[in-house]
């Protein structure tokens, strides 16, 4: 029962946002982003992504750290608040096609007024590309960590192209495997893209709009 409510949880908070938040923005520059998707679920008698909408914040303190806040729009409507707040950084930057190295490390609360309170760290670590000043190709994994009751991991893994239109203005894709180590079915979400009977594809489309420039 731990491991399923883990489940529901990193599919529905951190698993449904985009992971850009990996390349450092420069000192000074933040940036909004509005993401939706997640695993392929049935959704009215359709399998379809989970439309599973996040907004974004993100702000950069030095040239290679700053710090992230999302809030989850979906839960909101619902009735509960979902909150992420964190770190971000390169711990190593791109040299040619050599890529940046960032990582992401913060906390996810899921909050019921009047109700349940849960909460989750989160990390993320990825390489990134950033390629002619437009297009930037990332690969990397997500993680999510219970520690109360039983402790587990969940995490996905995830390849994203973020391609700039305009001068601050890009979108963003990514398609995940969500869960890959768990044997897939029936749980709060009901899996309908598994890969060798193991987890659920999904995807997440995003919307960047950056203040300042964009990881120039």
């Amino acid at each position: 029962m731990a491991l399923a409510t883990l489940l529901a949880a990193a599919l529905l908070a951190t698993g449904c946002v985009t992971i850009s938040t990996v390349r450092a923005l420069h000192k000074g520059e933040s940036a909004l982003a509005l993401s939706c998707g997640g695993p392929v679920t049935n959704v009215a008698g359709m399998n379809i992504p989970l439309p599973y909408a996040v907004a974004q914040y993100r702000y950069g303190i030095s040239d290679r750290f700053g710090v992230y806040g999302n809030s989850h729009l979906l839960l909101l409507a619902l009735g509960e608040v979902g909150l992420d707040a964190g770190f971000s950084g390169a711990l190593s930057r791109q040299s040619g096609w050599v890529p940046e190295l960032g990582a992401a490390l913060g906390l996810t609360a899921m909050l019921r007024p009047g109700g349940e309170e849960r909460f989750f760290p989160h990390a993320a670590l990825a390489l990134s590309w950033l390629a002619g000043r437009r297009f930037l190709t990332y690969l990397g994994a997500q993680a999510m960590f219970q520690f109360n009751r039983a402790p587990a991991v969940a995490w996905a893994p995830v390849l994203g192209e973020e391609v700039r239109i305009g001068s601050r203005f890009s979108l963003a894709a990514e398609a995940k495997w969500y869960a890959p180590s768990e044997i897939t079915k029936p749980r709060v979400i009901d899996f309908r893209m598994p890969i060798a009977g193991h987890g659920a594809v999904g995807f997440v489309l995003g919307a960047n709009y950056h203040f300042g420039g964009w990881y120039e």
